[in-house]
C-alpha cells in the first residue's frame, strides 16, 4: 500500500476529503472538503497570509473577480499562449502532454516493444487493431495484457519493427515522437495539438447554444466553409464571452495603479497578496487534489525598481523556503529546482519551483518567479493607462535642486529612477498541493511500540487487517485542524462532562481556535488515538480527582507525555505550543 492510498483512506474516514457528487457518480477531478479538511486548508492559507501580509508592512491585500473579461487575458497572453500541447493514444483514447510522457520502453535487450492494456479482453482487441491499421504485417504475438511487436532497431525517429516472413520486406518503420502512452508504452499516437486551458463562460440571458445553432444556420445558407462559420460564431458569442481566471495573478496587474492610489504610502519595493480559487481546463488529473481544474491559489506580486529585482529574487526564494521549513517536519523533502533557461517564459528572467518529494517523485508546489516589467507594460500598451511607479522624494529632490543651481537636469539615468515601469518578482503557491504536502510530510504509521512502520511495498489487504498499526499526523500546532480535545474519563457522568464543557468555553474564548469535546463511550486510550489520527496536539482529561484537586490531565500528541496541570496551566500551554516559537523547549521533533 502507498502512502498515498492510505492518506486518501484516512481522509474520507475522517472527514478531511471526499470525492464531490459520490452519490451521483462523483465529478472526475473535483473534491469536497469536509469539517477537518476546511480547517485544515484554513489554516494553510491563514499562516500564508500571516506571512506574506500581517508580518510585514510592505504588503496589502486584494479579492478579485473571479470572472475576467477576454480583454484582461488578451493582453497578458492567455488567450493566444495560455496552451498546452496534447497528444491522443489511439489504442487507448487518452489525452496527455507530450512534455511529461515517458520514453519508449523495450524488453529483452531491445528486442521487444511490450504494449500493456488493462486487460486481456482489451488486449484482444488492440492487438487487431494494430494488426489491421497501425503496423500491419509485423510480427506481433500476446501473453496475457501485454502485446509483444519484435523490434529490428531504433532510429532517430523510427522504430524498425520486424515483418512477418509471408511480408513483402523484413521491416516495417513506424513513427516515434520520443514519447509513449503513459499509461500503455503504446507509440501510435496522434500528432500534437494545442489545447488552450481556459474555461469559457457567457454572460447573457439569451442561452450561447441558441445563438450557435441561429448563426450556423444563417452561415451555411451563403456558405459551406466551416472557417467561415466558426469565425461567424466566435463574433456572435464575442460580447458576451468571459473566462473563469486561470490565474489570481491578472486580478493584481489590473488593480496596480488604484491600490497605489489608495495607499499612497506604499513606496517601492511593495507588495500585492492575493488568495482565491483559479481554474484552468486540465486533461490529465492526478493524483486527488494535486492536480484539479479548479484550485486555490495564494499568490503575492511583489512590485521593485529594475535595478533591485535580481536581488529581490534571491530574497523571496529564501524567505518562501524558510515557510516551507516551519511548517514541514523532513526538511530533506523539500527542495529548490531552478528552470532551465529552456523552460523560462521569453519574459521571465529567472524561475524556481519549490517540490515537495511525493510519494510518485517531486512535485511542484510553489513557483518563484521574476517576471520583469512584462505585466505591467502589456496592460499598458493594450489599455493606453501608463502602470509606472513615481518616486515623489526623488522627483522633489531633483526640483529643490534644479532650484538652487538654476540648471534643469535631464540626465535620462536620474529621470529613470523617478519613473518606471516596475519588475515583479512573483510568488505564487497552490493551497490545495501544500495542505497535501503537510499531510503526507506529517503522516506517521506506527506499531504498538510506536515504531515507525513503511507503507511502501505492503499489500493493501495485509496492511488493513493488521490490528497493531495506527496513524499520527504530526501536523505543526498552528496547522492542526482541532488544537484541542477536552474529554470526560466517564462520558455519562454529568459533573465530569460540565467540567470539560467550561474547559472547552474558556479555551475557545481566550485563544479563539477550534476546540473538541469528546465524549465517545470507549476507553480514553482509544480516544488518543483518534484525535493522534486527526493530528490534534493536546488531548485534556477530565476524571474523578478533578473534583477534588481542580487539575486534569494533558496529553502531548508527540512526546505521548501526560502532565497533571490546572486549567489556567491548559491555557498557557496550548498558547505557548501555538506560538511560532514557542517559549518552552519545542516538544514537536523536526527531521532535518
Amino acid at each position: 500500500m502507498s502512502a498515498m492510498r492510505h492518506l486518501l483512506d484516512l481522509c474520507k474516514r475522517r472527514g478531511f476529503l471526499f470525492q464531490s457528487a459520490e452519490i451521483h457518480g462523483g465529478l472526475r477531478g473535483a473534491y469536497d472538503y469536509g469539517p477537518l479538511g476546511v480547517e485544515l486548508k484554513r489554516n494553510v492559507s491563514q499562516e500564508w497570509w500571516n506571512a506574506m501580509v500581517y508580518q510585514r508592512s510592505d504588503v496589502v491585500g486584494i479579492d478579485t473577480a473571479i470572472i475576467t473579461p477576454p480583454s484582461v487575458l488578451k493582453a497578458s497572453g492567455h488567450v493566444d499562449q495560455f496552451t498546452d500541447d496534447m497528444v491522443d493514444s489511439f489504442l487507448s483514447k487518452t489525452r496527455f502532454r507530450p512534455d511529461k510522457a515517458p520514453e519508449l520502453k523495450l524488453t529483452d535487450q531491445d528486442k521487444i516493444l511490450p504494449i500493456t492494456a488493462p486487460d486481456k479482453n482489451t488486449a484482444k482487441l488492440w492487438e487487431q487493431e494494430i494488426r489491421n491499421q497501425f503496423a500491419k504485417g509485423a510480427m506481433i504475438s500476446r501473453s496475457g495484457k501485454d502485446i509483444l511487436l519484435q523490434v529490428e532497431r531504433m532510429e532517430k525517429d523510427q522504430i524498425i519493427l520486424k515483418q512477418d516472413p509471408t511480408a513483402s520486406s523484413s521491416s516495417l518503420p513506424i513513427p516515434y515522437r520520443g514519447y509513449v502512452d503513459p499509461n500503455s508504452n503504446s507509440p501510435f499516437l496522434t500528432d500534437p495539438r494545442p489545447f488552450n486551458l481556459m474555461f469559457k463562460t457567457y454572460l447573457d440571458p439569451i442561452d450561447p447554444i441558441d445563438k450557435v445553432i441561429n448563426t450556423t444556420l444563417d452561415t451555411q445558407r451563403s456558405s459551406s466553409d466551416l472557417t467561415v462559420t466558426r469565425q461567424q460564431v466566435d463574433k456572435t458569442l464575442y460580447p458576451s464571452l468571459t473566462y473563469l481566471r486561470p490565474e489570481t495573478a491578472q486580478g493584481v496587474f489590473i488593480n496596480y495603479m488604484t491600490i497605489q492610489r489608495s495607499h499612497p504610502h506604499l513606496r517601492i519595493p511593495f507588495g500585492i497578496a492575493q488568495m482565491g480559487k483559479s481554474f484552468r481546463n486540465e486533461i490529465r488529473l492526478e493524483h486527488a487534489i494535486f492536480r484539479t481544474p479548479e484550485f486555490e491559489q495564494m499568490e503575492i506580486e511583489y512590485f521593485v525598481a529594475p535595478w533591485q529585482a535580481q536581488d529581490q529574487f534571491t530574497e523571496w526564494r529564501k524567505l518562501r523556503m524558510d515557510w516551507w521549513r516551519t511548517y514541514t517536519r523532513h526538511h530533506e523533502r523539500v527542495r529548490e529546482r531552478p528552470h532551465a533557461p529552456d523552460e523560462l517564459a521569453h519574459y521571465s528572467t529567472g524561475c524556481v519551483d519549490v517540490e515537495y518529494l511525493f510519494p510518485w517523485g517531486w512535485g511542484e508546489v510553489e513557483g518563484i518567479a521574476n517576471r520583469g516589467d512584462f505585466d505591467l507594460s502589456q496592460h499598458t500598451k493594450a489599455t493606453g493607462v501608463k502602470l509606472q511607479y513615481t518616486d515623489q522624494v526623488l522627483m522633489q529632490e531633483r526640483t529643490l535642486r534644479e532650484k538652487a543651481t538654476g540648471v534643469k537636469e535631464t540626465s535620462e539615468e536620474v529621470l529613470a529612477r523617478e519613473r518606471f515601469t516596475p519588475h515583479v518578482v512573483e510568488s505564487s503557491c497552490g493551497l490545495n498541493r501544500a495542505m497535501l504536502a503537510f499531510m503526507l510530510d506529517a503522516m506517521e504509521v506506527v506499531d504498538e511500540q510506536g515504531r515507525p512502520v513503511s507503507l511502501e511495498g505492503e499489500d493493501d489487504s495485509h496492511i488493513k487487517t493488521r490490528q497493531d498499526l495506527r496513524t499520527i499526523m504530526k501536523l505543526h500546532p498552528r496547522l492542526a485542524p482541532v488544537k484541542v480535545a477536552v474529554m470526560p474519563l466517564v462520558s455519562n457522568n454529568t459533573d465530569l462532562v460540565n467540567i470539560c464543557n467550561t474547559i472547552c468555553q474558556r479555551i475557545r474564548q481566550e485563544l479563539q481556535v477550534y476546540v473538541t469535546l469528546e465524549t465517545q463511550s470507549t476507553t480514553v486510550g482509544r480516544r488518543y488515538y483518534r484525535m493522534d489520527e486527526i493530528g490534534t496536539p493536546w488531548c485534556v482529561t477530565v476524571d474523578y480527582d478533578t473534583l477534588t484537586d481542580n487539575k486534569v490531565t494533558i496529553r502531548d500528541r508527540d512526546t505521548t507525555e501526560q502532565r497533571r496541570v490546572s486549567p489556567d496551566e491548559v491555557i498557557d500551554i496550548v498558547q505557548d505550543g501555538l506560538r511560532l516559537y514557542p517559549k518552552r523547549s519545542a516538544s514537536r521533533q523536526t527531521t532535518a
